[in-house]
C-alpha cells in the first residue's frame, strides 16, 4: 500500500470511527426487549460507570408535588416508566424502571447470580444486592416481580469501603 493510500485509509477509518461513536452517544435508546434491558441501559450501566441516568427519547411526566425530588419519564412503547429520585429514603440518588405487569426476567436472575458468584455484589438486607470494593460510593440493586408489578432499582449509597 502506498503512503498516500495508507494516509487516506487511516483518515477515513478515523472519521468513520468518530461518526459511529457520535451516533452511539447521541441516538436515543431503541425499544428494548424487556424491562430488565431497559433498566440496564438507562440506570444500571450508567450508575456502575459513575454517570447520569439515560432519559433520551422519553417524555418527562408532570411532577407529583408530594414527591418533588422524583422525576418520572415515559412511558416507553412497552409501558415502562423510568423513575429518578434525587432524595430516596436510602442512599443519595436512585433510578428505577417500573412496569404495571409481570415480566419475570431470566436475564435479571442470571445477572444477579453472576454478580454474587464473582464477588462484585453481595446479598444485603431485604433482598438488595450491595456492590463491593470495586466501586465507591457503593450501589444497591434490587429486582422484584409480582403479579401486579415489575420493578428494577439501583441506588447510589453513601457507603464507602
Amino acid at each position: 500500500m502506498s503512503d498516500l493510500a495508507r494516509r487516506y485509509h487511516v483518515g477515513i477509518t478515523s472519521v468513520l470511527r468518530r461518526c459511529v461513536m457520535t451516533l452511539a452517544i447521541c441516538m436515543p435508546i431503541a425499544a428494548q426487549a424487556d424491562a430488565w434491558d431497559e433498566f440496564v441501559a438507562r440506570c444500571l450501566d450508567p450508575y456502575e460507570h459513575l454517570s447520569f441516568e439515560v432519559v433520551s427519547g422519553l417524555d418527562v411526566q408532570p411532577v407529583d408535588q408530594m414527591h418533588d425530588a422524583r422525576q418520572v419519564y415515559g412511558p416507553t412503547e412497552e409501558g415502562y416508566l423510568l423513575v429518578l429520585d434525587a432524595a430516596p429514603s436510602i442512599g443519595e440518588r436512585a433510578c428505577s424502571v417500573e412496569f404495571a405487569g409481570v415480566e419475570d426476567s431470566q436475564a435479571a436472575r442470571d445477572w444477579m447470580i453472576e454478580q454474587v458468584a464473582s464477588g462484585r455484589y453481595a446479598l444485603g438486607d431485604d433482598g438488595w444486592l450491595v456492590s463491593q470494593d470495586w466501586i465507591e460510593p457503593r450501589l444497591m440493586v434490587r429486582a422484584e416481580a409480582s403479579k401486579a408489578r415489575t420493578y428494577y432499582a439501583v441506588v447510589e449509597t453513601d457507603l464507602e469501603s
